[in-house]
């Protein structure tokens, strides 16, 4: 006699679904019963917003969706910040929480949020299952929804009755996991149209891509192509690759990026959803009459970018088709190795975002460009690299090079401080072969470090790596350029080496390469903790007076005569 949570658990698990991250409380204990019972792992984390951050990490490193399980109320809202994540990048999950306790006719009840509301704004849909017929047909549905056309988060409620009632029999739905959408035959036909009459094509590849990452590298060739990539599709093609733009809104300038836009015949865009952080806040330019836009999403198209040829489909199975479409024609490209690798090095030096770098204590020279090219070094091709949102961010995407698909992972579009460490526990879950870095700021290890205890109690080989500046510095450095003062960014950091031995973690200073010994060992066990001194470079001095100076000179001339300067001065 199965119980609802049980036939909840034999669901999931018949699609496909392997893990769930979550906290049991008292509304949850038939659910985790259930779980408990059925072949699904549960990780339990210390806090929900984490443990979506888990399942969000799992999906961006495997493409297959996790299960987030919380309380309702409480639970529900500490999830929300890591639901809300996943639903701005795009990355499938399941919330299975109760709804609220409802009694009718009265008030004040009981840990009440409305989820329902919440959830319709923020997810792609919540499913109600207030009743044990039909279970599994709603958990088939809640999967669908979360992993068709674009990727996202959807809340599954589950009444208590259902979780403790039982039956003899199963719903026959929930037996094999939902296929990609059809592809639009008339759009992929004048895709392909477009591309066999390109003599300057140029290709756009987003996370969607990361599927079909051969395909689409063996299509960049077939036409000659020079590929860019949003932040979260780095590494769709091997950033060494001759093709490879090795484009990043911040490592690159977009101007310099719209210049070679401007020179192509057509610009085809795979699983790429133009949005502000992924366009740098919608300064590049796609002209409309080149533009061919694939997405599996229909309200992705022509959302930010008109585009002449728009294309309903998965962009791995649109790669695979266009390549297909070309057969063994010779590649009729007209652009030469020479001006892709002209635009290569434009993209590498000249940057597009003007934040000043720290010193590297341990580098030489102390620089974040050293260190990256040690921690490149040491690191094999297939490795994840994981952030969080902050300096350190900036300065993974400036310097790191990926080289394999799904090998950089950020909070790309939400960007929520706390994602790193959660996130990169979730990615080595998701894909257990490759090994996985996470490199996170002191003030984002304060939020979410605790979970190291998660990744020391599962057994999950993780190494982290904390930039120990002191501060949160990318929010001092904007203070400092507008007034030469910071205010509410000093951190009391702890002692990390006697915190890592109180985590039961291996602890390691950076003193250079030497530091990254084993990084990536086949055999790799257990969890390290590697700390990162960073210090005020003269730049960065720099930066602090000049602020003072224009600060001091905004008071003694007062606010009106300033305008009037830069007035004057804007005519000039």
């Amino acid at each position: 006699m199965a119980t609802g949570a049980d036939r909840l658990a034999g669901a999931l698990s018949r699609l496909g679904l392997t893990h769930v991250f979550g906290l049991p409380g008292t509304q949850s204990v038939a659910l985790f019963e259930g779980l408990r019972r059925s072949p699904l792992r549960t990780i339990l984390a210390t806090h929900e917003m984490n443990a979506a951050f888990m399942a969000a990490g799992f999906y961006r490193a495997s493409g297959r969706p996790a299960a987030l399980a919380s309380i309702p109320g409480p639970g529900f809202t500490h999830a929300l910040s890591g639901v809300v994540e996943a639903r701005h990048d795009s990355t499938a999950l399941i919330h299975l929480v109760g709804p609220p306790s409802s009694a009718p006719g009265r008030r004040f009840r009981l840990q009440a949020v409305d989820q329902s509301a919440i959830g319709q704004l923020e997810t792609k849909g919540v499913f109600e299952v207030a009743a044990l017929e039909g279970l599994e047909r709603a958990v088939q549905d809640a999967w669908t929804r979360a992993v068709t056309g674009e990727p996202g988060p959807v809340v599954l409620h589950v009444h208590q009755h259902v979780l403790t009632g039982s039956a003899l029999s199963t719903d026959p739905a929930g037996q094999a996991a939902t296929p990609p959408p059809p592809a639009s035959n008339d759009g992929l036909a004048a895709a392909a149209e477009a591309l066999s009459r390109a003599r300057r094509p140029v290709l756009l590849a987003g996370q969607g891509a990361a599927g079909g990452a051969d395909d689409l590298r063996r299509l960049a060739e077939a036409l000659g192509a020079p590929v860019a990539t949003s932040c979260s599709g780095r590494g769709v093609i091997p950033e060494d690759h001759p093709l490879a733009l090795a484009f990043d809104t911040i490592r690159s300038s977009v101007a310099a990026l719209n210049e070679l836009l401007a020179s192509s015949d057509c610009i085809l865009v795979l699983g790429y959803k133009l949005t502000h952080n992924g366009t740098a806040g919608f300064r590049m330019r796609l002209p409309p009459h080149a533009l061919v836009h694939v997405d599996a999403e229909p309200g992705v198209l022509g959302a930010n970018y008109p585009a002449a040829v728009p294309v309903v489909a998965d962009a791995p199975l649109a790669a695979r088709r266009l390549l297909a479409s070309l057969g063994d024609a010779p590649v009729r490209t007209a652009w030469t190795q020479q001006e892709i690798a002209g635009w290569r090095n434009r993209f590498a030096t000249e940057s597009g975002d003007d934040t000043p770098e720290p010193r590297v204590a341990g580098a030489s020279p102390p620089s974040a460009r050293q260190f990256f090219t040690l921690l490149r070094h040491a690191l094999p091709r297939e490795a994840i690299v994981v952030t969080d949102s902050g300096l350190h961010q900036i300065l993974v995407r400036r310097h790191h090079s990926v080289l394999s698909p799904r090998g950089l992972i950020v909070p790309s579009d939400y960007q929520s401080m706390g994602f790193g460490i959660p996130a990169a526990i979730g990615a080595k879950l998701g894909a257990p072969e490759r090994p996985v870095v996470a490199i996170v700021g002191d003030g984002g290890f304060a939020m979410t470090g605790m979970e190291l205890l998660t990744a020391v109690r599962e057994r999950v080989p993780l190494t982290v790596v904390v930039f120990n500046d002191g501060y949160l510095n990318l929010i001092r450095q904007q203070q400092h350029g507008a007034s030469g003062r910071s205010t509410a960014v000093t951190l009391q950091n702890p002692d990390f080496q006697l915190m890592a031995g109180a985590l039961g973690v291996e602890y390691r200073a950076f003193d250079g390469e030497a530091s990254f010994e084993r990084l990536a060992a086949p055999d790799q066990t257990g969890v390290t903790l590697i700390e990162v001194q960073l210090g005020d470079s003269p730049v960065m001095v720099r930066q602090q007076f000049s602020g003072l100076a224009r600060a001091s000179a905004r008071r003694a001339l007062g606010p009106r005569l300033v305008q009037t300067l830069k007035r004057w001065l804007g005519r000039r």
